[in-house]
């Protein structure tokens, strides 16, 4: 499989300004009370049964992206006839689900049931902004299994992963390969994204070293070594895992700054660095294993030295949370992980030995959640 995206040597990497966190907060807010405020209008059975239709809607993005659609529109618009012929899909049935698609917002139906690309359907393309690999995971036959034994989750507390594969889900990811690629480019996905709100709200300009404690490919690390010239970074992770890190390194140019590092957070912490990152981590873990990583990274950690815990932050509130969703997916899949709030940080960072200095909202649904000793 193709690298995520291949950037241009000679072009310099683009990395966007996100607007500041609080404003994009607030028309949030904003944008989530309108959706509550229709569903409160309409009729409650009829409210319901468009919820629970969402479904539709979700596996059909999942094969759109399948059927590499918005790649096909990515320079010109295109028949239904012609997008039949290149994904060898049926005519009348392609066309069904492009329209109900468009319906959503995704794609651009023209004259002739002709198509086009919009904001939307771009997400889909392989490219560095994407988030094709992400939506593949997400919507892929073993998640989607496992949304199936919810039902066994919430009855007997136990996660899906050991009923549908037999095996955690990390342990499945290392034995299959072509899952792991595509897992390791979704976590990318999902990087990008975050990288860019981290950059746009914390200044990394004091910082001599960072270790990215199971940092997949790199990618944050990379985008950081790219904007700040003077400072040293390695990724620490499973074998399985770094196999691409090195190309993302050349590909920001930042070979001669940065490394990998194989290994185990369960079983060592490398020294030597001033700052740890933690990026979507703690949430696969329970709370034992959560202080007992916290623990051992205090360990290493240099006095002045910072852990930055990259997660979402559940809110005690009846708002919109991706938070709340994405617990969902951790109950799920995870023995014990879970998306925490403010309160369950505190406590674990507490019983880590480290305190709590400050919670930084983003631009992206996580929080940047930074410790020390």
């Amino acid at each position: 499989m193709n690298s995520l995206f291949d950037l241009d040597m000679q072009q310099k990497v683009k990395i966007p300004k996100y607007p500041p966190a609080k404003i994009l907060k607030i028309f949030e807010r904003f944008r989530y009370f309108l959706v509550r405020l229709s569903r409160k209008l309409t009729p409650a059975n009829v409210a319901i049964i468009e919820m629970v239709q969402g479904f539709y809607v979700t596996r059909a993005i999942g094969v759109a992206t399948d059927l590499n659609l918005a790649e096909h529109l990515k320079n010109d618009e295109k028949s239904i006839i012609e997008l039949a012929e290149l994904t060898k899909t049926h005519k009348e049935s392609l066309y069904r689900l492009m329209r109900m698609l468009v319906s959503q917002g995704i794609f651009i139906e023209k004259k002739n049931h002709f198509f086009a690309n919009n904001k939307l359907s771009r997400t889909m393309l392989n490219q560095q902004n994407s988030m094709r690999h992400m939506i593949i995971h997400q919507i892929n036959s073993i998640n989607w299994k496992m949304f199936e034994e919810l039902d066994h989750v919430i009855k007997t507390g136990e996660n899906a992963s050991e009923k549908v594969l037999g095996m955690d889900v990390f342990e499945y990811l290392e034995k299959n390969p072509d899952r792991n690629e595509i897992y390791n480019q979704a976590m990318t996905n999902s990087s990008i994204m975050l990288s860019y709100a981290i950059l746009s709200e914390y200044n990394f300009s004091k910082v001599k070293n960072i270790i990215d404690i199971g940092g997949g490919q790199g990618i944050l690390l990379a985008m950081i070594l790219y904007k700040y010239k003077s400072i040293k970074g390695k990724v620490f992770d499973l074998p399985h895992v770094i196999e691409g890190v090195k190309k993302i390194f050349e590909q920001y140019g930042v070979s001669d700054r940065a490394e990998t590092i194989s290994g185990n957070f369960f079983e060592t912490i490398p020294a030597g660095s001033d700052m740890y990152f933690l990026k979507n981590i703690i949430h696969n873990l329970s709370d034992d294993q959560s202080i007992d990583i916290l623990k051992k990274i205090k360990t290493v950690l240099p006095t002045n030295g910072k852990i930055l815990i990259f997660e979402p932050i559940i809110e005690n509130n009846n708002r919109y949370s991706f938070a709340k969703l994405y617990d969902i997916q951790m109950l799920v899949s995870q023995n014990g992980g879970k998306e925490r709030t403010r309160e369950e940080f505190k406590e674990i960072i507490k019983q880590s030995g480290l305190k709590l200095n400050r919670i930084i909202q983003t631009a992206a649904p996580f929080s940047i959640i930074e410790v020390k000793k």
